[in-house]
């Protein structure tokens, strides 16, 4: 698996064993305010987790890794191919093969790339979402990618700092993170704003259909969505995304003291 982070000014990047990455408002040396803090955001699906990631990321500078976005590009790849996301040595042969290009785009966008092919909208669709837990659920691509994000964990936590996103990276990606988060949020909400989603991307899709495939995908991803004894739990069922953001800020704050404004990311 080959993962590139690739800025719009070739001049910031920076290679550190074998990564490349790039020197930005979301990640910098000399300004991110927790150099060597790794943290962890997990829970369901549409819990607003991959919001709160970001925000993280961009206000405290660190690095940002979306460990769905792997998945859902295994699950895009099989589709692409033709091939059926439930055969264990498809999938497997998948992620080994996979060519994964996350890049930059700036304003704590991120664009991904599949073998070359720009996919970050073709990765959010329904048939995505339904193919993915169907091949995150195989242990042989769970191991496949599972040191590959570790491995990214170890080489950007101690440079400048790493946010994970994901369903069980405090557990088994990141278990030694500093501080970790874990989103909860009722069925009916998070379908509710996954429809709103699928809406707003021009997707035809009944909120009923949105609320009958989250609830199986929570079962089918029930051993794989794990909160750990020390995360921070927040629940987002009465809370927009700026409350979940300003709870994690406290809780960030608490354990790490406040950080000074000045060097914050707010771009």
């Amino acid at each position: 698996m080959t993962i590139t982070l690739t800025p719009s000014n070739p001049d910031s990047f920076i290679t550190l064993n074998g990564y490349r990455g790039v020197l930005d408002s979301t990640a910098d040396l000399v300004r991110n305010p927790l150099s060597g803090i790794a943290m962890t955001v997990d829970g369901g699906t549409a819990t607003g987790k991959g919001t709160l990631a970001k925000e993280l990321a961009r206000r405290y500078r660190v690095k940002f890794l979306d460990t769905g976005t792997i998945y859902r590009s295994v699950a895009w790849r099989l589709l692409d191919l033709g091939d059926d996301p439930t055969d264990p040595l498809a999938a497997e042969a998948a992620a080994k093969r996979l060519v994964f290009d996350f890049r930059h785009l700036g304003n704590n966008h991120f664009g991904t790339f599949v073998h070359g092919e720009d996919v970050t909208a073709a990765i959010r669709t329904p048939e995505v979402g339904r193919a993915a837990p169907l091949v995150a659920v195989q242990p042989a691509v769970r191991q496949a990618l599972l040191d590959m994000q570790r491995d990214y964990v170890r080489h950007w936590q101690p440079l400048i700092g790493v946010v994970l996103d994901g369903r069980d990276t405090g557990a088994r990606i990141a278990p030694k993170a500093q501080i970790k988060f874990f989103i909860q949020a009722d069925a009916e909400l998070r379908a509710h704003r996954r429809w709103l989603e699928f809406t707003a991307a021009g997707k035809e899709i009944s909120e009923a259909q949105v609320l009958k495939d989250l609830l199986a995908r929570d079962a089918r991803d029930a051993e794989n969505i794990i909160c750990t004894p020390d995360a921070v739990v927040l629940d987002a069922t009465d809370m927009d995304a700026a409350g979940v953001l300003r709870a994690a800020i406290a809780a960030v704050e608490e354990r790490f003291g406040p950080v000074p404004a000045g060097i914050l990311g707010e771009d």
